[in-house]
């Protein structure tokens, strides 16, 4: 797996990791509606997490759901900024990260590789 497709994937991973912390902090020192208005706010990150999972094994559509999925995120982020949330800027991080990685050469060249079953593992892209 490329350097840039491992990397969008450990973000994904983290930052809907962070996502669940922040949740579960926010819901022992403020209540569940706190949780939730947290939690809504990672909702695409946590899918992201699912897709991340898939990509050693996933072809191209995984990597287009998860580039259209950080684009809803990077707009969701935005709005979260104009309405002065600061917790809206973690995950807008995260997602503009994701789809600059996933973009690159090297991450479209992973997920359109040919697959056969039972075939031996191919070097890793460059």
């Amino acid at each position: 797996m490329p350097t840039s497709v491992r990397s969008a994937q450990v973000v994904n991973f983290a930052i809907a990791g962070l996502g669940v912390l922040l949740t579960v902090a926010a819901g022992a020192t403020s209540g569940a509606e706190a949780a939730g208005r947290s939690l809504a706010g990672y909702l695409t990150a946590l899918v992201l997490c699912v897709l991340a999972l898939l990509y050693p094994k996933a072809g191209n559509g995984v990597r287009v759901a998860s580039v259209v999925l950080a684009v809803l995120q990077i707009l969701a982020g935005m709005g979260a900024a104009a309405n002065h949330n600061p917790g809206g800027i973690i995950p807008l991080g995260g997602a503009i990260t994701a789809v600059v990685l996933l973009t690159q050469r090297s991450a479209i060249q992973w997920f359109a590789r040919p697959r056969t079953p039972g075939a031996p593992p191919q070097p890793p892209y460059a």
